[in-house]
């Protein structure tokens, strides 16, 4: 046994070598975990701070005035503006009318000139802000509506509606 260990042992009142040791592993132990729970604490709190900031913002829901006007009834969009500095996806685009009904949709970041939605990926990319284009599939007006916007900052949904009678229908 070393000189150093030897009088520590004998300070300790002649206990055994394993009772040190015991005691110094008990220690470190304890160490360890008081460690790992303010190292855990940090993380959480910088991971909170991070994903504080990832918000999706919706502008009024409106008919784009395309140069048809009997194709701008079935037709909406609305901007959604990130507020993070991290890129989003919108996921999926849902809507319903006044009675909760699903509504048969097609949605993108772009339409034509008669309100057709070009290139409906079923994932639209968000780094500043993008216009979302709707078109009923049916070809009707739009009447109230209730669109759910399902995107990748939450599992909770970006809800907005369109009423063109502002409410008073």
């Amino acid at each position: 046994m070393s000189q150093t260990l030897q009088s520590v042992v004998e300070c300790a009142g002649g206990s055994s070598w394993v009772d040190v040791v015991t005691a110094i592993a008990a220690a470190a132990a304890i160490t360890a975990a008081v460690s790992a729970f303010y190292s855990y604490r940090l993380s959480k709190r910088i991971y909170d701070e991070i994903k504080s900031d990832e918000e999706l913002v919706t502008g009024p829901v409106h008919h784009p005035s395309l140069r048809h006007s009997e194709h701008d009834a079935c037709v909406l969009r609305c901007s959604i503006f990130n507020k993070s500095k991290r890129k989003a996806f919108i996921k999926s685009v849902c809507a319903y009318d006044r009675n909760g009904k699903d509504i048969s949709i097609s949605w993108s970041g772009k339409h034509d000139h008669l309100g057709n939605i070009e290139e409906p990926t079923g994932l639209l990319g968000v780094t500043d802000q993008v216009n979302l284009s709707i078109r009923r599939n049916d070809g009707d007006a739009f009447l109230f509506t209730r669109i759910v916007i399902q995107h990748s900052f939450s599992d909770g949904v970006l809800i907005v509606e369109f009423d063109p009678h502002g409410g008073l229908g």
